[in-house]
């Protein structure tokens, strides 16, 4: 299990179901931030890791800006809607200073080598071994990420988001990106109060990324 701080101004996490709206998760979704280790590391398939299991502690929960952009509603299979009435302004909601630690732990992925883990440790010690386009986002492409970077041990007080079934939050673990029935989801806690990370991460601190259909 390895432990990466991530750090980005902002980036916005539409709701699903958001509509005129464009109202953004109250955190990194489990599955953008997959997306964005894949990325990072140069792959393109987005299976190819599944079963790695990620936790997540924040440094403070982060603040929403509302603001007027552009907004595209019309993404797939409809280009003549997309052309006349798929662009226009609208109010986006915002995250900003987004700051995280995320454990992973490769332990459980279906394909074995090389794994998640030391994908990552080989992007962040020899980044000119990686091959990728553009540079690497928290979502969207304007998202662009700060800092990603090995942590060891983690130092100070972070707020833990923890899998819950209870929880208050809602977020997607996978996405499915043509339709809907593929999609999952997991509900968490943000811990109010911030705590030191002096150990392993525990188990049910762990969500799994896996593909429903493998």
């Amino acid at each position: 299990m390895i432990a990466l701080h991530v750090e980005a101004p902002y980036a916005s996490f539409r709701k699903s179901y958001a509509r005129s709206l464009a109202e953004t998760y109250p955190f990194p979704p489990p599955a953008t931030v997959y997306g964005m280790l894949l990325s990072f590391v140069g792959e393109w398939l987005r299976s190819r890791h599944s079963g790695v299991q990620l936790a997540f502690a924040y440094k403070k929960q982060p603040l929403v800006a509302t603001t007027l952009r552009k907004l595209s509603r019309y993404k797939y299979g409809v280009p003549s809607k997309q052309s006349k009435l798929g662009n226009a302004p609208d109010f986006i909601e915002t995250l900003c200073e987004i700051e995280f630690i995320c454990w992973v732990d490769s332990s459980k992925e279906s394909q074995n080598r090389p794994t998640l883990e030391s994908r990552l440790i080989e992007a962040i010690h020899y980044p000119e071994r990686v091959e990728r386009q553009g540079i690497v986002s928290l979502g969207l492409s304007d998202d662009a990420v700060n800092d990603i970077s090995l942590v060891h041990p983690v130092i100070g007080q972070w707020h833990w988001l923890t899998p819950s079934e209870k929880g208050q939050v809602e977020l997607p673990v996978w996405i499915d990106h043509v339709g809907s029935i593929d999609t999952r989801w997991r509900r968490y806690d943000f811990e109010q109060n911030p705590s030191i990370v002096t150990a392993e991460v525990a188990q049910e601190k762990l969500t799994a990324i896996s593909d429903p259909r493998k």
